[in-house]
C-alpha cells in the first residue's frame, strides 16, 4: 500500500469558492484541455491525465461546491515521497480573467497548509519565466550554482505516442 491511499482529503472555503484535494472531483478533462493547449503538453491523453491525478496529490480550485457540480477554475498537484520532497506542477487557472485576484495564492496556500505535507525538507518546482517571482513569494529560490537543478522533457512524446493524424 502506497502512503497515498492513507491520505484523506482536505476541502478549503473562501467566498463561495472551494479547494479539494478529493481527487474523485478533479475533473480530468479540464486539466487535459488546458495542459494540452499550451506549449507543456501537447496531445497529452486523457489517459495519462488520470494516472497523474490518481499518483498525486491533486489540489482542485472550483467555482463553488464540487460535489453540486461546480466548474473547476483551477489546479494544482503535488509529488511526494511524504518524507522529505515534493514536487509542485501543472499549477494554472483555467482563466486569465481570474489572476490578480488571490485564487492562486489561496492554491498554494491550501498546499502548504495540508496535513500531510508538513515537514518536508525540499519543494521543487518548474516554470516559465513570468510567474518566477510569484513563486518566491512562497520561498522559491533559482539554484545558485550550475548543475543544482537539471531536468530532462520530451515536449513531443504525446504527439509521437498519438502518431499520425488521419487524412
Amino acid at each position: 500500500m502506497s502512503r497515498l491511499d492513507t491520505v484523506r482529503p482536505q476541502r478549503w472555503e473562501r467566498r463561495g469558492r472551494v479547494v479539494t484535494t478529493d481527487p474523485a472531483l478533479i475533473d480530468a478533462e479540464a486539466v487535459r484541455r488546458y495542459l494540452a493547449a499550451g506549449q507543456q503538453s501537447p496531445g497529452i491523453p486523457i489517459e495519462v491525465v488520470r494516472e497523474f491525478v490518481a499518483n498525486s496529490v491533486n489540489f482542485g480550485l472550483f467555482d463553488g461546491d464540487p460535489e453540486a457540480g461546480a466548474t473547476m477554475i483551477g489546479y494544482a498537484r503535488v509529488v511526494t515521497d511524504f518524507a522529505a520532497f515534493a514536487y509542485i506542477g501543472d499549477v494554472f487557472l483555467t482563466d486569465d480573467a481570474e489572476r490578480g485576484q488571490g485564487w492562486g495564492s489561496w492554491l498554494m496556500d491550501c498546499i502548504f497548509a495540508h496535513p500531510d505535507l508538513q515537514d518536508l525538507r525540499r519543494w521543487m518546482l518548474m516554470c516559465g519565466e513570468r510567474p518566477v517571482a510569484w513563486y518566491k513569494r512562497y520561498g522559491f529560490e533559482e539554484p545558485g550554482r550550475p548543475g543544482f537543478a537539471l531536468h530532462r522533457t520530451d515536449r513531443g512524446i504525446y504527439l509521437r505516442k498519438a502518431g499520425p493524424e488521419p487524412r
